[in-house]
C-alpha cells in the first residue's frame, strides 16, 4: 500500500512549514525567512533558516534541510508515511492508499 504522489503533494502544499516547525523551534522573522536555533545540533547563534516562500528548511551549521516531511522525520525519528499522516491530520485531508503493483503480483 502506498500514498499517491498527488496526495502527498496536496498535503505538503496545504500546510505552512513555518507553522509546523514553529511548534517545535522558536523562530523569528528575518527578512523574508525565519531563523532559529537548530534542533539537530548544539549551537549558540541561529543558523537554522525556514523559507515560507519555498516551504523548506536548512541549517547552515549541520547542513540538514528539506521540506516539512523531512523535518518531522528527523525531529521525531518517524518514517515518511508517519510524517505524511501527521501533516494530513493537521490540515484535515484524509489519506487513501493505492495498492502497490508489486504486492498484487504475489
Amino acid at each position: 500500500m502506498r500514498i499517491p504522489e498527488h496526495t502527498i503533494e496536496e498535503i505538503r502544499s496545504s500546510v505552512s512549514i513555518v507553522d509546523i516547525i514553529s511548534s517545535y523551534v522558536q523562530l523569528r522573522k528575518r527578512g523574508k525567512n525565519f531563523i532559529g536555533l537548530c534542533p539537530f545540533n548544539q549551537e549558540k547563534t541561529p543558523s537554522f533558516t525556514v523559507s515560507e516562500e519555498k516551504q523548506i528548511f536548512h541549517c547552515f551549521g549541520c547542513h540538514t534541510g528539506g521540506n516539512v516531511y523531512k523535518f518531522l522525520m528527523e525531529y521525531k525519528s518517524i518514517s515518511f508515511i508517519e510524517a505524511v499522516k501527521e501533516v494530513a491530520e493537521i490540515v484535515g485531508i484524509s489519506l487513501n492508499f493505492e495498492e502497490d503493483r508489486f504486492e498484487s503480483a504475489n
